[in-house]
């Protein structure tokens, strides 16, 4: 009873924490930030007859960057856009670089070039959790994270009066309630050498604290896309392909089936082996570049995140990396002409349908009466 009663308020205790930890005093809002870079200009100047070289350090606007938090910042998003080329050459228009989302102790990263999702450990959450009652006096996440830091003096940025904080030889930091308004990295001579030049900058340029923050930021396509597929493990596509029937279109040998971007098609392979893919890209090329997986006993023996199957191309996907493969192995071809085509040379290829829903949900099996 008394094990019992201890491991209800240690419960209690960590879902309070969980409650009162929030990095920011402002509820929500967006900051739209550049990103700076650096570029060495050199050349010679001449005063009085005598000649001079010079070098410096000239910053263009590389990136946009554009966060929007909400919760006291206990959830946040992000989207990075190149701006330009090296050397700050604007390019016709901005291209979308990355997506991230902060959520629980979760930091979600997508690269929309390569579409590619990957799920890192957010370590502000995590050490601020770990070290509570120090974050608790210091009100500071940024004193937590980075033990030793304080604030010595204020800068005026955007009409808001931020901390300054150097963190290190490296860094420094300008942060407002907790938001970080600026940051400044510099290159060194070792970590207690001197600095030398800022290497990249990030500024904000605008703060909103007043408009609303959209709620489907917070659950962008890509994530939802990225839980069906990694819910599809051999038990549930096994279950799938015995009564769910309906959520599935079958890739015959004949016509085959038109892929698309993002695309998941769960299969059994001519060994009998369960799997799954997902269609990250088709390049100019005329490539596939999928991520698959294959099953034995519920665990994954074998997969790739960035496959890539040449146009006109048939593979043993149980081993797609051996090139010399019998006729009765292979699984599918991919075939570009006038239309990009899956063709499946065994009867257990099926395109996940919800896949190509906004939902991106496998619906409840409902009976019918």
């Amino acid at each position: 009873m008394k094990n019992i009663i201890q491991y209800c308020l240690l419960a209690i205790a960590v879902s309070i924490q969980a409650q009162d930890f929030k990095p920011y005093k402002v509820e929500s809002g967006k900051i739209t930030y550049e990103n700076l870079k650096y570029s060495t200009v050199s050349g010679y100047s001449y005063k009085n007859g005598v000649e001079t070289s010079y070098s410096k350090q000239v910053p263009y606007v590389a990136e946009q960057v554009i966060y929007y938090w909400d919760e006291f910042g206990d959830i946040a998003f992000e989207e990075t856009y190149k701006i330009s080329s090296f050397g700050g050459k604007l390019l016709p228009e901005k291209v979308k670089i990355s997506e991230r989302l902060w959520i629980d102790e979760h930091r979600y990263y997508f690269n929309a070039e390569k579409n590619k999702v990957s799920d890192d450990p957010f370590h502000l959450r995590i050490k601020c959790r770990e070290h509570f009652q120090y974050y608790q006096i210091k009100d500071s996440w940024i004193e937590t994270l980075y033990m030793g830091a304080e604030k010595t003096a204020t800068k005026d940025i955007l009409g808001k009066e931020a901390d300054y904080y150097r963190i290190d030889n490296y860094q420094d930091i300008y942060a407002w309630k907790g938001l970080v308004l600026k940051t400044e990295d510099f290159s060194t001579r070792g970590s207690n050498g001197p600095r030398f030049n800022i290497e990249r900058a990030k500024n904000a340029i605008e703060i909103d604290t007043i408009s609303k923050v959209s709620d489907t930021l917070f659950n962008p396509i890509w994530l939802k896309r990225e839980k069906l597929y990694t819910s599809l493990g051999e038990q549930r596509i096994v279950e799938l392909f015995d009564g769910r029937q309906e959520v599935l279109e079958q890739v015959d040998s004949i016509d085959g089936i038109e892929l698309q971007k993002n695309d998941i098609v769960l299969f059994v392979t001519s060994k009998l082996t369960v799997g799954k893919m997902q269609v990250l890209e088709i390049d100019k090329n005329k490539q596939l570049i999928i991520k698959y997986d294959l099953y034995s006993y519920g665990k994954i023996i074998d997969g790739g995140d960035s496959f890539k199957i040449k146009n006109n191309t048939t593979v043993n996907i149980d081993n797609p990396h051996y090139k010399k493969t019998a006729t009765k192995d292979l699984d599918f071809k991919w075939s570009v002409t006038n239309k990009a085509t899956l063709f499946s040379t065994n009867s257990g290829f099926f395109l996940l349908k919800p896949s190509r829903t906004k939902a991106l949900t496998i619906k409840k099996y409902r009976r019918k009466k």
